[in-house]
């Protein structure tokens, strides 16, 4: 049997809790890791570089930028680029931390799939926590590690249905949802998607049976009411940060849609 592991060059990062590891690690062109037999559900994610892993029979290739689940009680190894550095980070789960009913969801999926930004902001949130050696930390990245877990299971079930991949329609979305403030963020969404905004129309309507002028309003509308709730800001700074012309037409689509009025709204929240 080879070594576990050959041509590390730098471990960066690593937060450990009992039952959940997370880490980070360079290997220099050439490395390799195992063979082994897998303990955990490990999620392996690539940065830059390459890994070809052989797990039992079966090979699969991750690349830059996408997401590998390592099942337990598998036999796989590790090759990484030949030509470069490899880059990665992985989390990893005992058993005995994940619930049956995410186990039996965890079979079947595809062993590899492109990183989500969900999947990212989670891994980043695990690596950012500085307390992690005392017990709320601890909770931290027991709850993140099940989290990224999740995460996997829904990035492999949009990846199954074609209208939920990262198309433009989805692309136009996200924009629209992070710049729904922005004066001119519906021509931007379009500029965004690599379409005309002819066709993103009509791709919403497709997908999402409303109009990007319609989805962008109601985007508004939801972050205002979240504003209201959770903070002490003024009906006119809510309006003006969520892109509206004035207070009144935020206050008249708030109605429209939510059916009460910001004061309302508050009020409920604040009891």
């Amino acid at each position: 049997m080879a070594e576990p592991t050959k041509n590390i060059s730098m471990v960066n990062m690593h937060r450990s809790a009992p039952g959940i590891v997370f880490g980070d690690v360079w290997y220099e062109a050439g490395g390799e890791c195992g063979p082994r037999i897998q303990q955990d559900y490990q999620l392996v994610i690539v940065h830059l570089g390459e890994a070809q892993v052989s797990v039992d029979k079966e090979r699969c290739v991750i690349s830059p930028g996408s997401v590998a689940l390592m099942m337990p009680g598998r036999r796989e190894h590790f090759c990484f680029s030949r030509q470069h550095r490899t880059h990665h980070s992985w989390c990893a789960v005992s058993p005995d931390v994940v619930p049956g009913p995410l186990r039996k969801r965890l079979k079947g999926l595809l062993p590899v799939q492109p990183q989500s930004q969900t999947f990212e902001l989670l891994m980043k949130a695990a690596f950012g926590i500085r307390a992690w050696r005392r017990k709320e930390g601890q909770d931290m990245l027991r709850v993140i590690g099940l989290a990224v877990l999740e995460e996997y299971i829904r990035m492999a079930k949009a990846g199954a249905d074609e209208t939920n991949r990262e198309g433009p329609c989805e692309r136009a979305r996200r924009y629209l949802e992070e710049h729904c403030g922005e004066e001119d963020c519906l021509k931007k969404a379009a500029q965004q998607a690599a379409v005309t905004p002819q066709h993103l129309i009509r791709l919403f309507r497709q997908q999402h049976q409303l109009t990007p002028g319609r989805y962008l309003w109601q985007t508004r509308v939801e972050q205002g009411a979240g504003l209201l709730t959770a903070t002490g800001l003024t009906v006119s700074e809510i309006a003006d940060r969520c892109g509206f012309k004035n207070p009144f037409h935020f206050s008249r689509l708030l109605r429209k849609m939510q059916g009460v009025s910001p004061r309302e709204l508050r009020q409920r929240a604040w009891k």
